[in-house]
């Protein structure tokens, strides 16, 4: 069984009572560069430390169980259950909000505008794929919050891109690193530069354009709430696997016309769910079934 390295950021607005005494701790209470948020923890441990090649590494927030419904148990015993093709291992929760769109970075820019812009001009400095009009990124591949553990190949791939990024945005005179630290929307706010959610997309990126990297993704539709978005989200994600999966354009025009109608899908669905339908009702109580069986 692989060795298990799972650590939680400890950061200024909590305390080591509020993290899971199951996991080790990543100190960031100095909090040095706040403006680039989980990366520089992470960027810091990297920088500093050997890696044991077969372990799994993971830097997971301070909301994590929160958000996931996932103790350190049950991720540890994930990662040491994982066969030795694995890689990767994907642990977001429910992945809607992404299924409705092709890939993580239109899903971006559809919340933080012009991210997707800057993302392509990012890419294609640095010489990678930048073709986001066929970039597919399904349940099979996805990261959300940095929820992913991953053994030390891909960390080095990951940290490569991000380092490359890192170098650009902290140049004052780049054209680029300019837009990367622009400010942008975030919870109703706009005080989070552009590059932290550039940086949160890289590794979705690799997994959808490097098929050597094997990753298993645990319950990516569980969801505690918003459950009526569900269905139509699940039947996106099947139609880009398929896409990506046989290249057929059909299954990529039923996905745009069903992501297209999904705020009418959604409604419907949330409406005969209130009303009780025997059409509807009983699979959106199993749907929220799976978010409890996470814990397991």
């Amino acid at each position: 069984m692989p060795a298990v390295f799972i650590y939680q950021i400890l950061t200024p607005l909590v305390s080591t009572r509020d993290l899971d005494p199951g996991f080790l701790v990543l100190d960031n209470s100095e909090n040095a560069r706040p403006d680039w948020f989980e990366y520089w923890p992470i960027r810091q441990f990297l920088l500093s430390k050997s890696l044991d090649e077969n372990a799994f590494y993971g830097f997971l927030s301070p909301r994590f169980q929160s958000k996931t419904n996932l103790g350190a148990a049950a991720v540890e015993a994930l990662a040491r259950d994982a066969g030795e093709a694995v890689d990767v291992i994907l642990l977001s929760p429910s992945i809607h909000n992404s299924a409705y769109f092709l890939n993580v970075f239109e899903h971006g820019e559809s919340v933080h505008p012009g991210l997707l812009a800057i993302a392509k001009r990012f890419f294609e400095r640095i010489g990678r794929s930048a073709n986001f009009d066929e970039l597919v990124c399904d349940s099979r591949n996805t990261v959300t919050s940095n929820y992913f553990l991953a053994r030390p190949r891909f960390w080095r791939e990951w940290f490569a891109i991000t380092e490359a990024l890192f170098a650009i945005a902290e140049a004052p005179s780049d054209a680029l690193g300019a837009e990367l630290r622009e400010p942008t929307t975030y919870r109703g706010g706009v005080d989070v530069q552009m590059k932290v959610f550039v940086v949160e997309r890289i590794a979705s990126w690799l997994l959808a354009v490097d098929s050597s990297h094997r990753a298993l993704a645990l319950d990516p539709f569980a969801a505690r709430s918003r459950i009526y978005k569900l269905p139509v989200a699940i039947v996106c994600d099947a139609l880009k696997i398929a896409y990506a999966i046989e290249g057929r354009a059909q299954y990529k025009q039923v996905f745009l016309m069903v992501s297209g109608l999904r705020n009418t899908l959604n409604s419907w669905t949330r409406i005969a769910s209130w009303f009780r339908s025997r059409r509807v009702r009983p699979f959106i109580d199993a749907l929220a079934a799976y978010w409890n069986l996470r814990a397991r």
